[in-house]
């Protein structure tokens, strides 16, 4: 009979993680190690976007996004404050070099804009930084 033991951590650090796979991987009759990284729910006033599923919900509505929109949206939303430019936001999303794209980056934000705000054309989620970027909002931060 196989025997099992199932961890869960909480710690953003990941030092007692650390440690508990330094001891285990010194046991010599441990067979095999799964690690499973939480739902990683980022929540900001009604957003709520879920990495893993690829999901957006605004309260408690199912949000349809392509690839590219939650991908834009994630990588903002993860870093809430952090300003991007067009060209960092084109290189981390669409994965190939930046080739002078800005109408895809303001495309993108734009159509995600009218599927998560109130009223796109004022904004609380992804705010303009003229001249530079977008940014997600940090008002929302705890």
């Amino acid at each position: 009979m196989e025997k099992m033991l199932i961890v869960i951590f909480d710690d953003e650090e990941g030092t007692a993680f650390d440690h508990v796979l330094e001891f285990i991987a010194k046991e010599k009759h441990i067979k095999r190690i799964n690690v499973f990284q939480a739902d990683n729910l980022l929540q900001y006033g009604n957003l709520e976007i879920t990495p893993e599923k690829k999901s957006v919900k605004l309260s408690g509505n199912h949000v349809e996004l392509t690839n590219y929109e939650f991908e834009l949206l994630y990588l903002l939303a993860k870093s809430p404050g952090h300003v991007f430019s067009k060209e960092q936001i084109y290189n981390q999303v669409w994965r190939i070099p930046y080739v002078g794209a800005e109408d895809n980056v303001s495309s993108l934000v734009y159509r995600i804009r009218k599927k998560i705000e109130a009223d796109p054309s004022k904004p609380i989620y992804i705010l303009t930084v003229w001249g530079i970027g977008y940014k997600f909002s940090d008002k929302f931060k705890a």
